[in-house]
C-alpha cells in the first residue's frame, strides 16, 4: 500500500498548494479530506493508497483553519474541503479545465463507497494518460498467464492460480472492459504481487495487423473522435502502443445536403458504420453509401482472442415512467402543557425578566446536618410543642428563605427542561424531514438523468435518420436519373458510376472497369424485382467484374446450383459458362440475390436478380 501523507498545520497545507502549483510533480496526487467533526473521512483513503500504489501521491487533510490556507493558495473552483475528494492529474490542464480533476463528494457511508471508486478510477486513468504503469520499475514483475473469469464494474478477474486483475483505466483509454477481454479468454501479461493487476499492454495488436482483414467496399464500425461543421475524425482502431488510426470524412463523404452540417449528424463518442474506399496506410471512408440492410464487418479485438473493440450501439429501453413518491413529513409531538409547580405554596405569575438571573447552585453546606439554621433540616434544640400546636405555626408560617429560593430553582429548572425537550423535538422532526427532503431529491436526480438518458437515446435516432436522409439523395435512383433511351446503357452507367465512386483517381488507371455481358433476361429481372434499388445491384455488380465480391463479407458468392440441396449438381452451361450466385441483402425477408455466369475467358455475364428461393440460373 502506498503511503498516506497527512496535513494537519498550515506548513504543509502551503507546502501541498505549492506542489500542486509547481512544475516538479511527476505523478498524479490524491487529496481526501475529513469533514467537520468527524475524526474519519467518509472516503476509504487506505483502499485508494493500496490501489494507487506507486502511481499516485495519496494525501489525508483535515477540515479545519489550515484548509483555508490551503484554499487561499489554490485557484477559484480547485479547492477540496468538507469531506470531499479530488485527484490532480500530472499538469496544469485542470486549472482552467475543472473536468480534468472532478470533485467527488461523500455524506455517509454510501457516498464514500461511490465516491472511493470514483477516485481509484481517476487516479489509474491519469496515471496511464502519462505512461507511469510502464515507467514504474520499483516493484519486482512476472510474467504470467491465464483466464479471464468475470468482468465486472471496470474490473476482469483473472485466474492465475490466485485471483489477479485488469484495470480497465490501465489498458486502453475509453475502451470499457467489455470490449477489451471476455469470460474464457486466455490473457498475458506481467503481474504485480503488491496491488494484485495484470498489465496486458504489451499484449495489444498493432493496428497494421488488426485492420489487415478490411478491404475496399466493407462497411464497417467507426468511432466518432471530432466533430466540425464541414469536417469529422473517425476511428478505426485506438490508440495502443502507436497512435490512434482515425480518418478524416468530408461533409461531402456523409451527405449531399449542402445545408447539412456534420454537429448535427454525428456527436463525439457515438458509433457509426461507414464504407472503406481505400485501406492503409491512407485509409478512406464514406458514410453517404451504406445502406440500413448492408452486412457490417466486425471490429477487430484489441487482444488476441478478444472481443471486438466496438460494437453497434442499441437503444436503451426507454423507462417507463414514474410518479415522484410523496414525501411524508412526520408532525411535531405536542409539548406537554405545563403544570403547577411543585411547591407547597403556589408561585404567584410574573412577568419574565429580560434578563434571568443566575440560577441557584447547591453547595455541600446545604447538606451539613450539623448546621442549625431556621428551616435547616437539623432538629431544633427546643422543647417540642404540642402537636396540635406544631401543626397549626408549620400551616401558618411562611417557608424559610433558602428553601423558597430552592423550590424556586427547582421550577426553574424543571421550565427550562421542558423547553429543552421541545427545541430536542423540533430539532429531530427537522432532521426527519431533512432526511426525507434528501430522499426526494435523490429521487429526483434519478428521474432527471432517466430523461436525460432518454432524450439522448431520442437524439441519437434523430442524428440516424438524418444521415439515412442525406444519404438515400447521394446517388438518385434509377428512373430518376439520368434518362437513356436504351436499358443497358443505363444500368452500365449505373455501374460505371459505382466504380468512378469507389476507385481513388490515382488507382483508376490501374484498376480499370473490366467488360461485362448482360444477359437477356436480366434487365426484365431487375424492372420486376421489388424492394431493392438499381444502384445497389449496379454496386454489387461492381464488386463482382473487379473481384472484390469473394472478399466482401455478407456477400456469400457461391456455385449456383440445380436445386436447394447441398449434394445438387452445380450448373455449368453448353459453352463452359459456371454459374454462380451472391447475395444483395441479407437478414431480411426474401433476401435479394444475383446470378450470373462466369465465361470460360473469365468474363462475367450478368443472368439476373432473384430472391433468395429462385435458383432459376
Amino acid at each position: 500500500m502506498g503511503e498516506i501523507k497527512r496535513v494537519d498545520d498550515e506548513r504543509s497545507a502551503s507546502a501541498l498548494a505549492d506542489l500542486l502549483n509547481g512544475h516538479s510533480r511527476r505523478l498524479p496526487v490524491v487529496i481526501v479530506t475529513i469533514p467537520a467533526g468527524r475524526t474519519e473521512p467518509w472516503i476509504d483513503v487506505k483502499e485508494i493508497a493500496k490501489e494507487a500504489g506507486d502511481l499516485a501521491d495519496v494525501y489525508l487533510m483535515q477540515t479545519g483553519p489550515f484548509t483555508w490556507e490551503f484554499s487561499h493558495r489554490m485557484a477559484e473552483g480547485t479547492q477540496v474541503y468538507g469531506g470531499a475528494g479530488r485527484v490532480y492529474p500530472v499538469g496544469h490542464g485542470w486549472i482552467s479545465d475543472l473536468t480534468k480533476a472532478p470533485l467527488h463528494f461523500a455524506f455517509n457511508d454510501l457516498d464514500g463507497r461511490r465516491a472511493t471508486e470514483d477516485l481509484i478510477s481517476d487516479t489509474l486513468r491519469m496515471a496511464a494518460a502519462v505512461g507511469l504503469p510502464q515507467k514504474v520499475t520499483a516493484r519486482a514483475r512476472r510474467r504470467v498467464s491465464g483466464i479471464v473469469t468475470a468482468t465486472i464494474a471496470g474490473r476482469a478477474w483473472v485466474n492465475i492460480g490466485e485471483p489477479a486483475v485488469i484495470a480497465e483505466e490501465l489498458t486502453v483509454a475509453d475502451v470499457p472492459i467489455e470490449r477489451l477481454v471476455g469470460k474464457g479468454q486466455r490473457i498475458e501479461g506481467w503481474y504485480d504481487a503488491a496491488t494484485r493487476r495484470i498489465d496486458v499492454t504489451a499484449s495489444l495488436r498493432p493496428a497494421a495487423e488488426a485492420l489487415a482483414s478490411y478491404s475496399v467496399g466493407d462497411v464497417v464500425l467507426t468511432r466518432v473522435a471530432t466533430v466540425e461543421d464541414h469536417r469529422a475524425g473517425l476511428v478505426l482502431y485506438p490508440k495502443t502502443t502507436a497512435p490512434a488510426v482515425t480518418v478524416a470524412v468530408r461533409r461531402e463523404d456523409v451527405t449531399t445536403n449542402p445545408f447539412d452540417e456534420l454537429s448535427a449528424l454525428m456527436t463525439v463518442g457515438e458509433v457509426i458504420p461507414a464504407r472503406v474506399v481505400s485501406v492503409g496506410p491512407r485509409w478512406a471512408l464514406v458514410l453517404a453509401d451504406v445502406d440500413d440492410d448492408e452486412p457490417i464487418v466486425e471490429a477487430p479485438p484489441l487482444l488476441p482472442g478478444g472481443p471486438p473493440w466496438l460494437v453497434e450501439e442499441e437503444a436503451e429501453p426507454e423507462p417507463e415512467a414514474q410518479e415522484p413518491p410523496p414525501v411524508v413529513l412526520p408532525m411535531p409531538t405536542p409539548a406537554p402543557a405545563p403544570g403547577p409547580p411543585a411547591s407547597a405554596e403556589p408561585v404567584r405569575a410574573e412577568p419574565e425578566p429580560e434578563v434571568q438571573p443566575a440560577p441557584f447552585r447547591p453547595t455541600p453546606m446545604m447538606l451539613d446536618r450539623r448546621r442549625v439554621a431556621a428551616g435547616a433540616v437539623a432538629p431544633l434544640v427546643v422543647p417540642a410543642p404540642a402537636p396540635a400546636a406544631a401543626a397549626a405555626v408549620a400551616a401558618q408560617a411562611p417557608p424559610a428563605a433558602p428553601t423558597k429560593t430552592l423550590l424556586l430553582t427547582i421550577d426553574g429548572l424543571k421550565a427550562e427542561l421542558t423547553a429543552a425537550k421541545r427545541e430536542h423535538e423540533a430539532l429531530g422532526t427537522q432532521l426527519r424531514a431533512g432526511g426525507d427532503e434528501r430522499e426526494q431529491l435523490r429521487y429526483l436526480l434519478d428521474q432527471a438523468e432517466r430523461r436525460a438518458n432518454r432524450a439522448e437515446n431520442d437524439l441519437k435516432a434523430a442524428r440516424i435518420r438524418l444521415r439515412k436522409a442525406g444519404s438515400t439523395r447521394v446517388a438518385p435512383s434509377y428512373a430518376e436519373g439520368p434518362r437513356f433511351a436504351d436499358r443497358e446503357q443505363g444500368f452500365r452507367y449505373l455501374v460505371l458510376t459505382q466504380w468512378a465512386k469507389r476507385t481513388l483517381p490515382g488507382e483508376q488507371a490501374d484498376r480499370p472497369l473490366p467488360e461485362y455481358v448482360l444477359g437477356p433476361a436480366f434487365l426484365d429481372s431487375l424492372d420486376r424485382l421489388e424492394g431493392i434499388k438499381p444502384e445497389k445491384v449496379a454496386d454489387v455488380a461492381f464488386e463482382i467484374v473487379t473481384g472484390l465480391a469473394p472478399s466482401v463479407q455478407g456477400r456469400e458468392v457461391h456455385r449456383l446450383r440445380t436445386g436447394l440441396g447441398g449434394d445438387d449438381p452445380v450448373r455449368v452451361r453448353k459453352d463452359g459458362a459456371a454459374a454462380w450466385r451472391a447475395s444483395l441483402q441479407v437478414n431480411t425477408p426474401s433476401a435479394r440475390r444475383i446470378h450470373y455466369w462466369v465465361l470460360p475467358n473469365g468474363q462475367v455475364e450478368f443472368a439476373r436478380v432473384a430472391t433468395h428461393d429462385d435458383y432459376d440460373a
